[in-house]
């Protein structure tokens, strides 16, 4: 998933650029010269060619409003599934994004309605100086127009920012969520076992977008997706933050590997660590998913579950043939498939 989303400007840019491209049209050599009448048509033309083009781009590049309000089925037929539909809510608001793509269609009809208008007045003009009055006029009132769509496209300019921050998962790669509790670890076996190179603190909710982590194995792309830490709670009582990791283990994984943290250092007791780990169990029922005690270089259990040390590399192999018998796994099904 990527939209090639143009830097958004703002309304006066806008207006400058579509300004400065309608005061470049000037009578030409003399006998190649337009009349006053045809260059004030062009001076207007131009403007409007300009801010249309401009609002149109946008329109085109953004994810289209009517994905939103369509099936799960119908947005993934545009690179929109549900995962990408829930972090463009929780980033920065889905509702915000059709309100503004809508106030920019809006604008485009404007502008094409007073290009329209003054185009026909300008024909019917008699004197030079009614038609510099009604290009001052149509440049007045398109002014009007793209002010008040500035506030949308400043959103949009910044939901671009946010969209050029979002993962890539691509459609042919196994998808692998970590998952777990704050501060066990997710980021740190990330960068043990891939290419990823999350940022790591000795704080709560540090992930705070997704990120990924890329290894191939068996000629197979595998994406490790680095999520924010959850609490063990309902999920209409998680936050923001919480319910981007939701969505990813949701509505991404081809399988989950799940961290715990026995020595504690987390700041989570085992306990609540291991209600979450059940929580998430019960929704992902028919999911592979892998256990992983993490830091056992602090602490180490004779659960059955993976040890893994992020400091010392204690475990890594043993992690990284799991994922090889996963995607070989996934090879004979698709074979038989």
């Amino acid at each position: 998933m990527k939209w090639n989303i143009p830097t958004v400007l703002t309304s006066d840019e806008i207006l400058d650029k579509a300004f400065r491209a309608s005061s470049k049209i000037k009578p030409a050599k003399p006998r190649e010269r337009k009349s006053p009448r045809g260059i004030y048509l062009s001076r207007i033309g131009a403007a409007s060619s300009v801010i249309q083009h401009k609002l149109s781009i946008y329109i085109r590049r953004f994810p289209s409003v009517n994905l939103f309000e369509v099936s799960q089925g119908e947005r993934a037929k545009e690179g929109i599934g549900n995962f990408y539909y829930d972090l463009f809510d929780l980033t920065f608001g889905v509702d915000g994004m059709k309100k503004a793509l809508g106030s920019l269609n809006w604008a485009v009809k404007k502008t094409r309605e007073l290009e329209s208008l003054h185009v026909k007045q300008l024909k019917r003009a008699g004197s030079k100086e009614e038609m510099e009055r009604l290009k001052s006029a149509f440049f007045g009132r398109v002014s009007s127009v793209i002010g008040q769509i500035d506030k949308h496209l400043r959103f949009l300019g910044k939901a671009r920012e946010e969209i050029k921050r979002m993962p890539d998962i691509q459609e042919d790669a196994l998808v692998v969520v970590v998952a777990g509790a704050p501060n066990v670890g997710k980021s740190s076996l990330i960068n043990m076992i891939s290419s990823g190179n999350s940022r790591i603190a000795s704080y709560p909710f540090t992930t705070q977008g997704i990120f990924l982590g890329h290894l191939e194995l068996n000629r197979r792309r595998v994406v490790l997706v680095d999520t924010p830490g959850l609490l063990d709670r309902a999920e209409e009582e998680r936050n923001p933050i919480e319910r981007k990791a939701s969505s990813a283990i949701k509505n991404l994984s081809s399988a989950v590997i799940f961290i715990l943290d026995p020595s504690e250092t987390s700041g989570m007791p085992m306990g609540t660590q291991e209600s979450l780990l059940r929580h998430l169990e019960e929704e992902l029922v028919g999911v592979p998913s892998l256990v992983v005690e993490n830091k056992c270089d602090l602490k180490k259990r004779e659960t059955g579950n993976f040890q893994v040390s992020c400091t010392t590399e204690e475990g890594e192999e043993e992690v990284l043939e799991w994922l090889r018998g996963l995607v070989e796994s996934e090879g004979q099904v698709g074979a038989e498939d």
